[in-house]
């Protein structure tokens, strides 16, 4: 298979898409959605101080690859140890995390979490991609350990991503529905509370 952009050898074949790409054209296609994505939760600002979330494995050295090529030469901008000293946290969720655990949610009856989100900024750059494709960024970028799977919290996570996953072979577009939605929430939420008042 060939990479639908430049003819190269393909790494990978979306399955939501149907492009094939070779792995730099799968690299920047990830950081692409990443920058949308960034944009959507009210980009970085001037001054902005930064706290990554760290977890092992592929999704935070993705992330932290992610955000040295988003930041190269901003000196506007900076990281922090402590989230109470920042302006906006970072979060390694991957589309595949972020969708299992918004229906999870939803099976739940626990959507008030997704109605009233935290105080403060958060973003979520991979929340738009599927774990499969930010595992080949981490690779892409010399991640070079053996790859332990997504981290799933409890057992009914993990039958609730089990399921999500199954459904999602067939639907590939299955997660992106979900966030969608789950990104819809809030300000209608928030409008339906403000017509109210």
């Amino acid at each position: 298979m060939q990479c639908s952009r430049c003819g190269k050898d393909a790494v990978i074949v979306q399955p939501y898409s149907g492009v094939a790409l070779c792995a730099v054209h799968a690299a920047r296609d990830l950081e692409a959605k990443a920058k949308r994505r960034i944009r959507k939760c009210g980009g970085i600002a001037s001054g902005e101080r930064l706290y990554v979330q760290a977890s092992s494995g592929a999704e935070s050295f993705a992330l932290s690859a992610l955000l040295s090529e988003i930041l190269a030469g901003r000196r506007d901008v900076s990281f922090v140890a402590d989230p109470a000293d920042a302006t906006a946290v970072v979060s390694a969720a991957t589309l595949d995390s972020s969708a299992c655990a918004f229906l999870q949610q939803i099976i739940s009856g626990t959507t008030v979490e997704v109605l009233i989100p935290p105080n403060g900024k958060v973003l979520d750059p991979l929340a738009v991609v599927p774990r499969n494709e930010v595992v080949l960024y981490a690779r892409h970028h010399g991640w070079e350990e053996e790859d332990a799977g997504p981290f799933v919290p409890d057992p009914f996570a993990a039958d609730v991503c089990a399921f999500l996953n199954h459904f999602s072979a067939d639907h590939p577009s299955a997660a992106y529905a979900l966030m969608q939605v789950r990104d819809a929430l809030p300000p209608l939420y928030r409008e339906r509370i403000n017509h109210a008042l």
